[in-house]
């Protein structure tokens, strides 16, 4: 193998692909990036064993070949040389590397002993634009469960049904769902569950490629492929039956409030100081007059009480929340005014964004 490519390029693959690199592996390979020469371009693979992915690069071939390297190594001397041409070559299973004032070489292992990533080019079950695709993610995966005791609650359930897109996640004590429809669609049905983990890293990654690209997406029986731009992320999937949650979501809410994000935001945080010792629980009480009041306190720290004016359409109303959740919610909305609903002490409350209507977050109550 003898390429030559730019480092910038060569850079910027290299902190894509990094991210998933396994540090714990028990292959030594897994802790190594995948070179090769494919169609006159540069290839950079990483897997994991639960993600894989593939990233082209633009390069000068002069001979096709393949190797992995340590992706630590390589990548801390790729991102230390200044802005060239670097020349690739191989002799064996060493990667000698070359610039104007540069030379190194790094002992590799053969690409031979690198695990197979799936390629999955048949199956295609929707085009969505990166930009899209990152938003109904960060709005989404958050909600998931952090742990993997129950797989299913640590992942994100998607389902396409023809031109109707819908991602949602729970962790049990709260849900999140965003619905969107595609201007074109696949007349079968799907329904599956990918990690959370592995979609918040995807939506990471097409945050470095930056450009609103088209993301085709690919399914097999049990992994799925996102493709764009000179990128290939495969991840597997979740086996499982994911909850039925439809059934919580309520038809109709007693009390509902727009209030402004940023004023409800900061109100909820200052109450979380409050609330530590009591289990991080807010009272919030919506008043016909105008009002949201937040409320928290414990017999140590002592108490506190806020108030926001907000458009209250019903009767008065008040419930307890973990603060957490709502704060979690907030952060990752742009919306200037959400909606908050409540129907009662025992009933879920419910976050909607005043410009979304595809988008709904329901938090269960706390008793006290």
């Amino acid at each position: 193998m003898k390429v030559t490519l730019l480092k910038e390029n060569l850079s910027k693959g290299l902190n894509i692909i990094s991210r998933i690199v396994s540090t714990r592996g028990s292959l030594e390979v897994l802790g190594n990036i995948l070179i090769k020469t494919e169609k006159g371009r540069v290839c950079l693979s990483a897997t994991n064993l639960e993600v894989g992915i593939n990233y082209r690069i633009g390069a000068k071939v002069d001979n096709e070949g393949a190797i992995t390297v340590p992706a630590r190594l390589f990548s801390e001397f790729v991102n230390s040389l200044p802005n060239e041409k670097i020349t690739l070559e191989l002799d064996g299973d060493t990667l000698i590397l070359k610039s104007d004032n540069y030379e190194s070489n790094i002992k590799g292992i053969s690409a031979d002993e690198f695990p197979l990533i799936p390629e999955i080019k048949t199956g295609k079950v929707m085009d969505i634009k990166s930009l899209e695709l990152r938003d109904i993610i960060c709005k989404v995966a958050f909600a998931a469960a952090i742990d993997d005791s129950r797989p299913v609650l640590a992942g994100v359930y998607l389902k396409i049904e023809g031109t109707k897109v819908t991602l949602a996640a729970t962790d049990s004590y709260r849900l999140a769902e965003k619905v969107i429809t595609l201007k074109n669609g696949k007349s079968k049905k799907e329904e599956l569950i990918l990690p959370a983990k592995t979609l918040l890293e995807l939506s990471r990654i097409l945050g470095e490629i930056k450009n609103d690209t088209l993301v085709s997406v690919y399914l097999s029986e049990n992994q799925i492929l996102f493709e764009t731009d000179g990128l290939d992320f495969i991840s597997r999937l979740i086996e499982g039956q994911f909850p039925n949650y439809q059934q919580i979501i309520p038809d109709n809410s007693d009390t509902k409030g727009v209030i402004n994000k940023d004023e409800f935001l900061t109100a909820v945080k200052i109450a979380s100081l409050f609330a530590r010792e009591n289990a991080n629980s807010i009272k919030l009480s919506m008043k016909s007059k105008g009002v949201l009041e937040v409320d928290s306190g414990g017999s140590q720290v002592g108490q506190n009480k806020a108030k926001i004016q907000a458009k209250v359409d019903g009767r008065d109303g008040d419930a307890s929340f973990n603060g957490k959740y709502i704060i979690d919610v907030l952060n990752i909305l742009s919306d200037k005014e959400i909606k908050f609903e409540i129907s009662g002490k025992l009933n879920p409350g419910i976050v909607r964004t005043v410009g979304d209507k595809g988008y709904i977050y329901i938090i269960m109550p706390l008793r006290n």
